[in-house]
Formats: structure tokens, C-alpha cells, sequence
């Protein structure tokens, strides 16, 4: 088994095996997209791929164990993933911000978060750690609850909460970083390698405790390294990329 909160440099398909089985709570995985020029990213046929590395993560993710997988679209189009992990929640990470670059086309202004489940075990779901302010007051929401087709239908059982809302699984509160954001690393990494704090900390504290184990067998600039140490989570982090590495290691004062 590979040390917690270490990071080590080389190809995710490789490293995997040096990690036990059932032994990892959370998988963060921010891998290629299949969208872009960059040597990272260019993958023949992005689904295949995604099948490959939920296949090959599935093994070392405890039963009830949560992997979160990013990507477009059709990242997971046209492939068989349910031998291996279950389909729990699509989230769409909504970007308003993006330039309406689309000529042809409706502009695409979202990221697709796939949240995938391990089947046999007791899944962790922190909903208090992650609401999100109502939209409603309490008396509007008291009228709702009140209406027939909610009282007497399937989540009659719903309440008001004080403390907030579920977020749901659309999530347009979490916006994307900007070339003022105190947290870039670098502007050249703005919208391809760096995802904001407050995105990967809303996976962890929902799919992980404190003492959890968390591998981003993709860690880039080192965000979700960076979550962890503040969560009080373990982590581990795969990179190719020494420059990534460096970064990672300054961010984090290892």
C-alpha cells in the first residue's frame, strides 16, 4: 500500500496496483477531457477511457466508497460501466461566465460531474456539511409542502431546514476562477489544470470523513491535496507532470 499524503509521479494505470484493495474512501478524478490540443488531453476515444479507469478504480474503492468523475457531455456515452460502479447522481457544474463563443452550436456552459457509488457498504453522504442557503423563506416553503401534489406525493416527507438546502445536482453557486482569483497558481492553467477549492472541498466533506482516505490519481496544481490537508483527510496524489508536482508541493509545504 502506498503511504497517505504523498504524491507520486507517474502513469495512474500504473501506480493502482501498488494500492490496496477496498482501501480508498474517496476517488477525485479531474482527468482528460478528450476536448482540447493539449498532449494530456488527447485521448482517441474518451469513453473507452473512462470505462478503463472506473473499471481499474473500482478495485481499490471500499465497498460504499464514492468516485467522482469529471468530464463533458458524452463522457460516459456508449459504455457498460454497471459491472463495476453504480451510476448515483450526474451533476452539471453550470459556468455561466464562459464566453458565447458558439456560431453553429449552443454554446456549451457547463462540466459534467459524474458521481459514481461502490456497492456492499454503508455510502457516506454529509448533507449538513454541504447545504447551500434557501431560495425561499420558511412561510413560503411551509406554503409549498401544503400543495396536494407535494403533500401527497413522493418526497411528501421534505421539510423546511433552517441550516439549508441540498444543492442538487445542478450547481451554478460555485463559479469558475478568474486571472484575479487569490488561489491561481498560474494564468496559464486557468480553466484546464486548476478547479477552485470550494468545488473539490463540496465532493469531500459530502463522500468523506476526517481520517478518510482520498486518491486524485490526476492532482495537477494540487487542489485537492490542498482540500484534504485543510479537512483533516488523508490523501493520495498521482501526477506525470514534475513542473504539477513542484507546484503542488509549495502549495501544500511539503
Amino acid at each position: 500500500m502506498l503511504k497517505v499524503n504523498s504524491i507520486y509521479q507517474g502513469d495512474c494505470f500504473e501506480l493502482i496496483k501498488d494500492i490496496d484493495d477496498n482501501s480508498i474512501d474517496l476517488i477525485v478524478c479531474d482527468g482528460p477531457y478528450g476536448v482540447t490540443n493539449f498532449n494530456w488531453d488527447k485521448i482517441t476515444n474518451i469513453q473507452e477511457y473512462n470505462l478503463q479507469l472506473i473499471k481499474t478504480f473500482s478495485r481499490v474503492l471500499r465497498p460504499g466508497g464514492s468516485m467522482y468523475l469529471f468530464g463533458k457531455e458524452d463522457c460516459l456515452d456508449f459504455v457498460d460501466y454497471r459491472p463495476y460502479l453504480k451510476l448515483t447522481r450526474k451533476i452539471v457544474w453550470f459556468q455561466p461566465s464562459r464566453l458565447a463563443q458558439g456560431r453553429q452550436n449552443y454554446t456549451n456552459s457547463m462540466d459534467m460531474i459524474i458521481y459514481l457509488t461502490k456497492d456492499g457498504g454503508g455510502r457516506i453522504f454529509n448533507l449538513d456539511d454541504i447545504r447551500i442557503p434557501q431560495l425561499v423563506d420558511a412561510k413560503q416553503r411551509k406554503r409549498v409542502e401544503s400543495v396536494p401534489s407535494v403533500k401527497e406525493g413522493k418526497y411528501s416527507k421534505t421539510k423546511y431546514n433552517e441550516l439549508g438546502k441540498n444543492p442538487g445536482n445542478v450547481w451554478a453557486d460555485i463559479k469558475q476562477l478568474t486571472y484575479k482569483s487569490k488561489e491561481l497558481v498560474s494564468k496559464k492553467y486557468l480553466n484546464t489544470i486548476q478547479k477552485p477549492e470550494s468545488l473539490i472541498e463540496r465532493l469531500v466533506k459530502a463522500s468523506s470523513n476526517v481520517g478518510d482516505v482520498v486518491l486524485d490519481p490526476f492532482l495537477g496544481t494540487g487542489t485537492t491535496f490542498a482540500v484534504c490537508q485543510r479537512l483533516q483527510r488523508n490523501v493520495i496524489g498521482f501526477e506525470m507532470n514534475p513542473e504539477f508536482i513542484d507546484i503542488t508541493k509549495r502549495r501544500c509545504g511539503l
